[in-house]
């Protein structure tokens, strides 16, 4: 359903084959692990279909990705040209080439539903922002994650857990897409995420002095953008299937789920 406030959404389910979660689903990419009788990729899908804040919906893949083949009929692929999580990106802008803005959404949401989009994709088209974040508290986020745990960012105002909706702007990614392409290869690596993020920052982080303004903040001189985090009081868009484990927790949330709620 199409209105004002709509925008096109990008499920990205490029990535890489060697998963754990594929292991243990026995296929060959995650997005095509079973939850519930349903592919992950296509649990996506629908919740995407059924919110009233998307337009449009493409699936970015791998060339030549297994998950072409089980998407549902009508819902059009495109293929990233590039390994990077920004090829993936772009791939969806350029097939949404006609809008500002595209909805980012990874291909692991077992549990995501269409409220869930709604309240993102509102607040963070009424920031005005060309890059907008989701992000959970961690008091809502830890009973979806039983006893499996889940990453947690503790802050001055509180622990939060990320979240895997974003809203990025073109003119962002074309502005910023190689800046992007060096910070994501370097999160994982303390050298490099100090030279970026500066030491000053990293040590207020350490010694608990740290807080969401600062984080946004931070993320407008670096990247030069108006940048904005959605506190969603939906956990369900932080729930992505990291772990083998994370199938089995899925599937009890979703017998206790009313047919009618989310996808």
């Amino acid at each position: 359903m199409s209105d004002a406030k709509s925008v096109p959404a990008t499920v990205l389910a490029a990535g890489t084959q060697s998963d754990p979660v594929a292991t243990a689903a026995s296929v060959p990419h995650k997005a095509m692990a079973q939850v519930a009788g349903r592919c992950l990729v296509n649990r996506v899908i629908g919740a995407l279909q059924k919110a009233r804040s998307v337009a449009d919906i493409v699936v970015v893949t791998a060339p030549n990705s297994p998950v072409q083949q089980i998407l549902p009929p009508g819902v059009p692929w495109t293929e990233s040209e590039g390994e990077s999580f920004v090829d993936t990106i772009t791939a969806g802008l350029d097939y949404h080439s006609g809008h500002e803005y595209t909805l980012l959404a990874t291909c692991d949401l077992a549990l995501l539903t269409p409220e869930a989009v709604d309240h993102f994709v509102s607040e963070a088209l009424d920031s005005g922002a060309e890059l907008c974040y989701s992000m959970v508290r961690a008091e809502r986020s830890e009973p979806l994650y039983e006893t499996a745990g889940h990453v947690l960012v503790r802050l001055r105002d509180g622990s939060f857990t990320g979240g895997n909706l974003a809203l990025v702007g073109r003119e962002f990614i074309r502005r910023q897409g190689q800046h992007l392409k060096r910070a994501f290869a370097g999160r994982k690596n303390p050298i490099r995420l100090a030279r970026l993020l500066g030491g000053t920052f990293i040590w207020r982080y350490l010694t608990g002095r740290l807080a969401v303004p600062d984080i946004v903040e931070r993320a407008r001189q670096i990247l030069g953008c108006e940048a904005m985090v959605v506190d969603s009081p939906y956990p369900e868009i932080c729930f992505d299937l990291d772990k083998p484990e994370h199938i089995a927790i899925a599937e009890r949330h979703l017998q206790g789920r009313l047919p009618e709620a989310g996808a």
